[in-house]
């Protein structure tokens, strides 16, 4: 009877744990660490002879990483991503966002930049979220993580982010940019079933202590 107890107890702590959790916030990009070993559920922008996109298999936060090779002055070389529709209904939505980047050779007006955007279900640039950011000048010897949170507006249907290896106009300009571990996460807030679910996991998780403890 006590071990039986005892599996209900914990059961019922992981389930409502862990259902409070997910619901919290779930990164909404896929392929977020390029995994794939390639350019999967990604968009190449302006990739040309001298601006090239590559995912490099070692190196990367902690293993592969796309890589931004722009030699082309005064021109940008984009890598984008467009969440599902429908992953964020609406205004008043939170979105955290974070992601990796990697520093290379910035030479001459170089510079890296990156876009995240609201859209409507039709694609529509309705918001800038939090828009342009950057100018960035990362590290060439470690990572640097970048983070950051918006709120949505009305008529929001999904999110949008871009980033860009831009060249200056400069004879000789180029920009090099590593980027790993992208994340869009719109927080939602938990319905009372899963409220529920977490304070039970919550109670359970004292009950067991208070148990063992008696």
């Amino acid at each position: 009877m006590k071990t039986t107890l005892k599996t209900i107890i914990i059961t019922a702590s992981l389930t409502g744990l862990l259902t409070g959790n997910v619901a919290l916030a779930q990164n909404q990009i896929l392929n977020p660490g390029f995994n794939t070993g390639d350019l999967t559920d990604w968009t190449p922008l302006n990739a040309v002879s001298g601006a090239t996109i590559s995912v490099i298999p070692t190196g990367g936060n902690p293993t592969d990483y796309a890589w931004l090779d722009n030699t082309v002055e005064a021109y940008n070389l984009g890598l984008s991503q467009a969440t599902p529709n429908g992953s964020v209904a609406g205004a008043g939505i939170t979105v955290n966002y974070s992601f990796d980047l990697l520093g290379g050779n910035q030479t001459a007006g170089g510079v890296d930049f990156v876009h995240i955007f609201d859209e409507n279900a039709t694609g529509g640039v309705i918001s800038q979220g939090p828009g342009l950011l950057g100018p960035f000048f990362p590290s060439a010897s470690s990572w640097t993580t970048y983070s950051g949170s918006f709120t949505t507006v009305a008529g929001s249907d999904h999110l949008y982010i871009e980033f860009d290896a831009t060249t200056g106009a400069n004879v000789g300009s180029m920009d090099q940019m590593g980027v790993d571990n992208v994340i869009l996460a719109p927080v939602v807030v938990p319905e009372p079933t899963t409220l529920s679910l977490a304070a039970m996991g919550m109670f359970g998780v004292l009950a067991f202590r208070r148990r063992r403890t008696v």
